[in-house]
């Protein structure tokens, strides 16, 4: 590709993205999210938000897990559908039962739920590892799409919600639009299903050792919910929510700008400690300018959105929000230095995470409160942001070829 070409593909991409995946959170963050939550109050949208974390804990694990695994063994040697599609089946299922689970141990907001609630376990779990297609092909165009359709499926379902008052239905309305996109643009979820190749071993490894890691992360990132729902109340759980709202919001719109950056720095021939410095430097820029550009911006939007408990939230904006970006910066660098770097070294980093986390922040929760409770969440990221750049420039001083 032509330096000019590439610059104007590169644009492209960013801009594609951005809206995509922009469009996407506004929908959830700053509609689907508020109606739901006025529609029910904050106390029962605080036990749809934990059932909502379990979920993703679960589904990324599984989802996001293997498609990482996939991108990572795809440049190294030749694999078939069947590989992953025998990793992801049952941990499908896996997922499905954490759900019941869930239901059993949380309460079940109403006797449709034991049966929408592990469909949507299921159907999102397919939804993170299929968008690994337009990855692979570096096909914006497609991404773009990918999300559009989930935002629509969203907003869908959100209307038949306003009819039924049943709140899966506007959340399993938009994972189906976008995972039959999947099926019908990309062959990752379609025949040959089962056909495996001779690195299924290989494949299975890789598997064994993200799927952990990412259970690890995504617990950890949506421990907060899941502390705060257990240790007190959907009531608070709905006020930490909305504290760091504009961070996760934050994260998630500049993920696919910096994501599009770190992606076209991988697909150099070679990966090193320049390149590593300048995915760090794009994430930690693109943080530092977003959350300074939107924190003041914060009290007026979130006082729109949810006027109930606008105020209870306020005195945690600054905290929780500064620890939701750089807890989302070095989850980008992770998944770069899947370039160079084993995967155990993922599992490493997010298993010590994991331990801190849960020893650290359950005695700031009981005895701190919800401040407390941020300052230590703020602590930690920031810790594991730093042991996250000391693991990429230590292990990217030798280029590995690929």
């Amino acid at each position: 590709m032509k330096p000019r070409s590439q610059r104007a593909f590169f644009l492209e991409s960013v801009v594609l993205s951005v809206i995509g995946i922009g469009v996407y959170n506004a929908v959830i963050q700053f509609l689907a999210y508020p109606v739901i939550s006025r529609r029910i109050g904050a106390d029962a949208f605080g036990s749809v938000l934990t059932l909502l974390s379990v979920m993703s804990v679960a589904a990324v694990a599984v989802g996001a897990g293997v498609s990482y695994a996939r991108m990572a063994n795809v440049p190294r040697f030749e694999t078939e559908n069947g590989d992953y599609n025998r990793c992801l089946l049952p941990g499908t299922a896996a997922v499905a039962l954490c759900g019941v689970g869930a239901l059993a141990y949380f309460g079940a907001p109403h006797p449709v739920s034991w049966a929408l609630y592990p469909l949507l376990c299921i159907v999102s779990t397919l939804r993170y590892y299929g968008n690994v297609a337009y990855r692979l092909e570096v096909n914006y165009r497609k991404n773009f799409v990918f999300f559009i359709l989930l935002s629509v499926g969203y907003v869908l379902g959100l209307l038949l919600f306003l009819s039924v008052g049943i709140w899966e239905i506007a959340v399993l309305v938009g994972e189906l639009f976008a995972v039959a996109y999947v099926v019908l643009s990309s062959p990752v979820l379609r025949r040959p299903f089962w056909k495996t190749s001779p690195n299924a071993r290989k494949v299975r490894a890789s598997c064994a050792a993200l799927i952990p890691s990412q259970l690890f992360m995504n617990l950890t990132m949506h421990a907060d919910r899941l502390l705060i729902g257990a240790l007190l109340d959907g009531t608070q759980v709905t006020i930490f929510y909305i504290a760091s709202l504009l961070g996760k919001a934050i994260a998630m719109l500049t993920e696919p700008i910096a994501g599009v950056a770190i992606g076209f720095l991988a697909r150099s021939k070679s990966f090193g400690r320049r390149q590593f410095l300048l995915s760090a430097l794009v994430s930690l820029a693109l943080g530092a300018l977003a959350f300074l550009a939107f924190i003041p911006i914060a009290p007026f939007l979130i006082g729109i959105l949810y006027p109930d408990v606008a105020a209870d939230a306020k005195p945690y904006f600054l905290v929780a929000n500064g620890g939701q970006i750089v807890y989302f910066i070095a989850n980008l660098l992770l998944v770069i230095i899947l370039r160079f770097a084993p995967e155990k070294y993922q599992f490493y980093i997010n298993v010590t995470y994991s331990v801190l986390f849960f020893a650290v922040c359950i005695p700031a929760l009981l005895h701190g409160g919800l401040a407390t409770f941020c300052a230590c969440v703020l602590a930690l990221n920031t810790a594991r942001l730093l042991a996250v750049l000391a693991l990429g420039i230590f292990k990217s001083k030798g280029e590995r070829q690929l």
